[in-house]
């Protein structure tokens, strides 16, 4: 059946594509020029209208902000503590190996002894 139907010249199907996408091309652009505009008014809500709106959006970002805060100095309290605990960690470190260290000196120290008589 697809063998019935003649071969189309060369150039045939790009004037075909071509015209159809002009047409389609001016339908569009008749649509946007010619369809009914809305005022712009009538999109947006009036002040009276969205008062009731407002106060409930004010609360709710109010307590979002009394959240974050909250969270934050939590967070801000929990990093000092977990600051102070490094600290004291170091220092105890710091102790430790100075102790070390002055016992290996005191041990040197006797070994030199020994040695030089």
């Amino acid at each position: 059946m697809l063998l019935q139907i003649p071969p189309a010249l060369p150039g045939e199907i790009e004037r075909w594509l071509i015209s159809a996408a002009a047409v389609l091309s001016f339908a569009l652009l008749g649509r946007k020029l010619f369809a009914r505009k809305t005022p712009l008014e009538q999109e947006f809500l009036s002040k009276t209208e969205f008062a009731p709106f407002r106060s409930g959006v004010e609360r709710d970002l109010s307590s979002l902000r009394d959240r974050l805060d909250a969270r934050f100095l939590s967070l801000s309290e929990k990093i000092e503590e977990l600051r102070s605990d490094l600290l004291k960690d170091g220092e105890r470190r710091a102790d430790a190996l100075h102790r070390r260290i002055n016992d290996m000196e005191a041990g040197l120290a006797r070994v030199d002894e020994r040695t030089r008589n």
